[in-house]
């Protein structure tokens, strides 16, 4: 019988260190899915963000008396980012039905492991009760064959009324243990229920624009010849541009006594620490505008109304007309070059450059040293307009960079 009393008594501990382990998987052992939970959570907080502030630039162009181009790119950006907060959305869904899954799991075992404790103390009852007297316990005692064997049985008597004191704890605690998981399921359960609500609420808003989206291109493919002929102009603006700006790192790289594809190596240790310094803060870098959204991307972007893929070496920022522009680093200007109708400025930053193009006004000149966010111009805005378009591009050397890597997120 004492080695039967051990035996539940290693028993009862097993299922302590079963659920200590469980627990310990449920709250630490997810750590990284609660990591990536709160980075999702934190990026849909992010693009909601972008989404209000592209709303904004579209009530400014609703004023404007005729379609544009500028709205029908506003409310493509406001498609795509819908789509990345629905995306979004819908993994935080698949992470909720994981941690309600594993949740459920935790509640299922600790039910049977309260069941069979309950079952156990029953039975250790029903044993204490046919038992019951002192008088039986006595009997058992002094009918020890010696002195050594009755101490074994006074002392298994004390342990078995102690072990079932233990056992009524033991119970309570795990009940309230089951009652704190399943708490934390409900909430789980709650919390999917509002991710699924706004998933409907933002599927309807997503419709809601592509529907405008659709009739903005409806609208303007009565203008395709105007908006062709407003493309090649804008092609052959950005095909100079990329050419002067390869001139001007070529004849900059000459002056230095560099190759054309190795002007690092030729810096002065000033221009080394800026250099340095500027792609350590990648990702970090401000925006070239106070205010903006990205309405075109670094590489291909499609367009509606032409059906096609067109190329882009940097990225496009929709901001307010006349809107002020910055510098995103420190630097010299390099080159202030005139374009067709408006004018680009080229900084410099070791061997990295930064191009703003598309400006109206020019606040420096050649040679002029810059501090980040000082202003070096104004975005060029159609007249009757009130928003305008911000070029911008990064190269590392000859090598064009994906600006959206660069600049912090809004």
């Amino acid at each position: 019988m004492y080695k039967n009393m051990v035996n539940q008594l290693n028993l009862c501990y097993s299922y302590r260190w079963l659920l200590f382990f469980l627990l310990y998987n449920f709250f630490f052992g997810f750590d990284a899915y609660s990591q990536s939970r709160q980075q999702l959570e934190e990026q849909r907080k992010e693009i909601l963000e972008e989404i209000e502030e592209i709303s904004r630039f579209l009530n400014e162009t609703q004023q404007s008396q005729r379609e544009s181009v500028a709205k029908l790119n506003l409310l493509t950006a406001q498609v795509n980012q819908f789509n990345r907060l629905i995306t979004g959305i819908n993994a935080e869904i698949t992470y909720a039905d994981r941690q309600i899954s594993e949740t459920t799991v935790t509640v299922n075992r600790m039910t049977n492991e309260i069941e069979k404790m309950k079952m156990e103390y029953a039975r250790l009852v029903y044993q204490a009760y046919k038992n019951r007297g002192q008088y039986n316990k006595l009997v058992y005692v002094l009918s020890a064959k010696d002195f050594n064997e009755a101490y074994r049985r006074m002392k298994y008597f004390r342990q078995y009324s102690e072990y079932r004191k233990k056992q009524v704890d033991e119970i309570k605690i795990k009940q309230e243990e089951l009652r704190d998981v399943i708490a934390q399921l409900t909430a789980q359960k709650d919390e999917k229920e509002k991710l699924l609500a706004q998933q409907r609420q933002e599927s309807k808003r997503l419709e809601a624009v592509k529907t405008e989206q659709n009739r903005e291109v409806n609208n303007l493919k009565s203008q395709e010849r105007r908006l062709r002929t407003q493309l090649t102009t804008q092609q052959q603006k950005e095909k100079r541009l990329q050419t002067e700006i390869e001139k001007i790192i070529t004849a900059e790289a000459r002056k230095s006594g560099a190759t054309t594809t190795n002007l690092y190596d030729k810096l002065t240790p000033e221009e080394i620490l800026i250099a340095n310094n500027f792609k350590g803060n990648k990702g970090r870098l401000p925006w070239p505008t106070e205010r903006g959204t990205i309405t075109g991307k670094y590489g291909s972007n499609y367009n509606p109304i032409l059906k096609s893929n067109l190329e882009s070496k940097g990225i496009d920022i929709t901001t307010v007309g006349g809107a002020d522009v910055r510098a995103v680093f420190d630097g010299e200007i390099l080159e202030i070059v005139l374009l067709l109708g408006d004018v680009a400025i080229v900084v410099r930053h070791g061997n990295y450059f930064t191009i703003y193009s598309n400006l109206a006004e020019v606040k420096v000149k050649k040679g002029d040293k810059v501090k980040t966010k000082d202003i070096i111009g104004k975005v060029y805005t159609v007249k009757g307009e009130k928003t305008a378009v911000l070029h911008f591009e990064i190269w590392e050397e000859f090598n064009k960079q994906n600006p959206e890597l660069w600049i912090v997120k809004q």
